[in-house]
């Protein structure tokens, strides 16, 4: 490769996958949009009759490349993600007939004004400055990676023949139905990535470790899946109900579309930090795709009322 750019990088790339995989496939390069105006190049493979196929996003392997990973390195990587996740010839009714579509739809939340041009396209529902919007979910297995999903845009409400009414409705079942509310200390989640990790602290690290986050309690709200929980702030009741566990009202600190942080008043707060915090972890921490908001939210329990920015 004579110039190290992205076209070149993927031009080579192509070749050689032509070559471990033979003429009879189709390699498209194309730009996928993405939440909070993100936008990136992506490969599709397509092999014979085969129309359903994973994006796989090319600029982190480009990154690699430029740090010295080599070509075939990058080229075998991508052709496991493309076995794993390929599958053959699917009926493509499941999503154009509404019939078997509708146990599919499910909703999750964005921020509002980051995503005001894409919101012209996507029926959505407003609250305070998040926008509530709606996904069919591609139920795949373990295997293949475990989620996925497509976005529901205005056209897609013409062609089931519906209205916006109707998509809130199915979503707001399917959505608390298929992925329940969980509510973990940070304590409890550390635990559980060092059991992944095969990591077992000794009984006095742990104790040390519960002692000083009961000081500070912190909780990470989200679904079963950690896959756009931080919708269930919308589910009716889920804030009143952590409110009256914890006799407090909450602070919510927007991780990520994926999940918030909780966090019960004690007094003393100052929401211009913990914003600086959040605006810090969006810079460094998140995905600019899965950035929600740049500050916190308060819920006051006597009230049931969630609201920004400021804690009294």
């Amino acid at each position: 490769m004579k110039e190290n750019n992205f076209y070149e990088f993927t031009e080579e790339l192509k070749n050689r996958l032509y070559k471990k995989l033979g003429e009879n496939i189709r390699i498209d390069i194309h730009e996928t949009s993405k939440n909070n105006d993100v936008t990136y190049s992506a490969m599709a493979i397509l092999y014979g009759e085969c129309n359903m196929t994973p994006n796989i996003r090319l600029d982190g392997f480009y990154h690699s490349y430029k740090e010295g990973i080599s070509m075939e390195e990058i080229a075998e990587d991508i052709l496991e993600i493309y076995r794993s996740s390929r599958h053959e010839k699917i009926d493509v009714s499941f999503f154009t007939d509404f019939e078997k579509a509708k146990g599919h739809i499910l909703f999750k939340i964005i921020g509002y004004d980051r995503n005001r041009e894409r919101l012209k396209k996507i029926p959505h529902i407003k609250f305070l400055d998040l926008a509530l919007t709606f996904y069919f979910n591609l139920e795949l297995p373990e295997t293949s990676g475990g989620n996925a999903s497509v976005q529901i845009e205005n056209q897609h409400l013409e062609m089931w023949k519906i209205d916006e009414g109707t998509l809130y409705d199915l979503a707001k079942e399917n959505t608390i139905r298929k992925m329940p509310v969980r509510c973990q200390t940070v304590y409890e989640i550390i635990l559980e990535i060092l059991g992944n990790d095969g990591i077992r602290p000794g009984q006095d690290a742990i104790e040390e470790f519960k002692k000083k986050a009961d000081q500070v309690p912190m909780y990470v709200l989200s679904n079963q899946k950690n896959y756009f929980g931080a919708a269930v702030i919308y589910y009716p009741g889920v804030l009143k109900k952590l409110g009256e566990t914890l006799h407090s009202d909450l602070i919510l600190l927007p991780s990520s579309v994926h999940e918030v942080i909780l966090l019960p008043v004690h007094g003393g707060e100052d929401p211009e930090e913990l914003n600086e915090m959040i605006r810090d972890i969006n810079i460094h921490q998140v995905a600019e795709e899965e950035v929600l908001s740049d500050h916190m939210y308060y819920y006051d329990l006597g009230r049931d009322e969630l609201r920004m920015p400021s804690v009294r």
